[in-house]
C-alpha cells in the first residue's frame, strides 16, 4: 500500500522511539539474534483487605436457660443486625418497582391481550367456515331433489305416459264416438 507524501514525512521529522524489528520465521540454521531482549512477564500482585466486620451473638430461649429466679442476660445470634436496619417493605419495593417500569408491564398486557383476541378471532372464523360449509352442502342437497321434482314432473307431464298409465294402473279406455254424450252446460 502506498503512503502518502505528508505521512512519510511526518515519519521522517518524527521518527519513532524504538525502531521496529520484523519478525520472521526462524529458518534452519538460524542463530539467536543478540540485540533482542526477552520480555519478561508482570504479574500483578493481588492484596486483599477486610472491610467488614460482623459480630455473632448467640441467643437461646429464656425458657431453657432462666428457671424464673434468674435475671440473666442472654446474648442474642443475629448475622444480620445492620441489615434489619436497611431492609424496606416487602410491599412498598415491589409496588415502586412495578411503577418505575409501568410501561414495560402495560405493554405486556396488550399484547397478551391481543394475542388471545387474535386466537379468539380464528376460532370463531373456523366455526363460522365450518357453518358456511354446512349451509353450501344442505344448499346443493336441496338443489339436486328440486332438480329430481322437476324432471319427475316433465315426465309424469308427457301425453304418452299419463295415456299409459292410465291405460295400465286405472284400466281406463278412449270411449268410441257413438258412446259419446255431450252435455250443454248453457
Amino acid at each position: 500500500m502506498q503512503q502518502s507524501n505528508a505521512v512519510r514525512k511526518l515519519e521522517e521529522n518524527f521518527p519513532t522511539e524504538s525502531p521496529q524489528i520484523k519478525k520472521r520465521e526462524p529458518q534452519f540454521g538460524d542463530r539467536p539474534n543478540p540485540q533482542v531482549k526477552p520480555v519478561q512477564k508482570v504479574v500483578p500482585s493481588v492484596t486483599t483487605q477486610v472491610t467488614h466486620e460482623h459480630i455473632i451473638r448467640i441467643q437461646a430461649p429464656t425458657d431453657l436457660f432462666n428457671d424464673g429466679e434468674s435475671q440473666l442476660a442472654v446474648p442474642s445470634l443475629s448475622l444480620f443486625e445492620g441489615y434489619k436496619k436497611q431492609k424496606k417493605a416487602l410491599v412498598p419495593t415491589i409496588l415502586n418497582d412495578i411503577f418505575s417500569n409501568l410501561l414495560t408491564y402495560v405493554l405486556i398486557l396488550v399484547v397478551t391481550t391481543l394475542a388471545v383476541l387474535k386466537v379468539h378471532q380464528v376460532q370463531m372464523t373456523r366455526d363460522m367456515t365450518i357453518q358456511y360449509n354446512e349451509v353450501i352442502r344442505h344448499n346443493e342437497l336441496l338443489h339436486k331433489e328440486w332438480l329430481t321434482l322437476l324432471s319427475d314432473r316433465e315426465a309424469l307431464t308427457e301425453y304418452s305416459v299419463i295415456r299409459k298409465n292410465a291405460d295400465e294402473k286405472l284400466g281406463m279406455v278412449q270411449p268410441k264416438t257413438e258412446d259419446e254424450v255431450v252435455i250443454d252446460l248453457r
